[in-house]
């Protein structure tokens, strides 16, 4: 068994397949009754991979791809980490070595901190042996788009929804950017901390997410020309069965007012009437996030799946 450091942006596209089958292989136990990542998709994640500082390597065995591991630093203390080893080939230390090299590089980066998440006993025992600490716990939902009852959506006087696919409208970028910032006070793991969110920064991930074919498909409530609310979905290209929830959240000021629940029915009614293909919308919060968790709720989102965020600290 031997680790090697690639870069996803120029990798052959055979080895990107052989990554592509791992990881499909790796993940199919987390994501019960889901279609597995197509491939057009995966690659569009590692040919264009967005904001932050990112590595990856991969674990060879036998000349096959037998494990994968990335990290994506955004800060000191906001590092995200995947440790994933083909069932096949686990229990033999391929996942520490991955681990170990991943671990070096993210001291070299200067992290402080880093999480990742695991869903199975054997997934927690990793964790633990690497010295990581259990934190909060994430919830994957799932709602069946084309039986959902989705009502058209009620506003306060005085607030408009708009939707959009691709790059936000020039006059609304600041204001946009801005309303990302409610993000920062979503639940996260202990000792982790958002950096914040910029303009360009907001345009980075948008240009990704182009760049991927999966643009994002916003909608917003405005009031007194400012964005208040916001939600934004993902999906790829025709045939697509699964849309991903990106971020949904309300300025501070303008909560409990209905504004969450108003742009995620809008988003999802549009969704179903201009994408025939998509059956499935996810979407990840933490548990502890009750009021998100409850607009999903009302909308038919149902639970299918806990994550639980484990913190290394180094």
């Amino acid at each position: 068994m031997r680790v090697e450091k690639i870069d996803a942006r120029e990798a052959p596209l055979e080895l990107l397949r052989e990554l592509h089958a791992c990881d499909v292989a790796a993940t199919a136990e987390l994501l019960p009754g889901e279609p597995p990542i197509p491939f057009e998709q995966f690659e569009g994640y590692l040919r264009h991979p967005g904001q932050g500082i990112r590595h990856r390597w991969l674990a060879r065995e036998d000349d096959g791809v037998a494990g994968t591991a990335s990290l994506v630093v955004h800060g000191p203390r906001f590092a995200f980490v995947e440790v994933k080893v083909h069932p096949a080939s686990r229990r033999r230390g391929i996942g520490s070595a991955l681990l170990a090299d991943l671990v070096a590089t993210a001291r070299e980066e200067g992290v402080q901190a880093m999480f990742g998440h695991h869903v199975t006993p054997a997934g927690a025992a990793f964790a633990a042996r690497a010295g990581a600490r259990d934190d909060q716990r994430d919830i994957r939902s799932r709602l069946e788009l084309r039986t959902a009852d989705l009502p058209p959506p009620r506003v306060p006087e005085g607030v408009e929804l708009r939707s959009w696919v691709g790059l936000s409208p020039e006059e609304l970028l600041e204001s946009h950017a801005a309303a990302r910032e409610a993000m920062r006070d979503a639940p996260m793991p202990g000792g982790t901390e958002d950096p914040g969110w910029t303009v360009d920064e907001h345009r980075a991930m948008e240009d990704a997410s182009i760049a991927r074919g999966r643009p994002p498909r916003v909608t917003v409530a405005i009031e007194d020309g400012e964005i208040v609310a916001f939600t934004d979905l993902r999906v790829s290209a025709p045939p697509a069965p699964v849309a991903l929830t990106d971020d949904t959240a309300t300025l501070p000021q303008a909560r409990r007012r209905g504004l969450a629940s108003a742009v995620k029915l809008e988003a999802l009614r549009r969704l179903r009437d201009e994408r025939p293909d998509v059956r499935f919308v996810v979407t990840f919060n933490a548990e502890r996030n009750t009021a998100m968790r409850a607009v999903n709720t009302r909308l038919g989102f149902v639970p299918v799946a806990t994550f639980t965020s484990t913190v290394l600290e180094l």
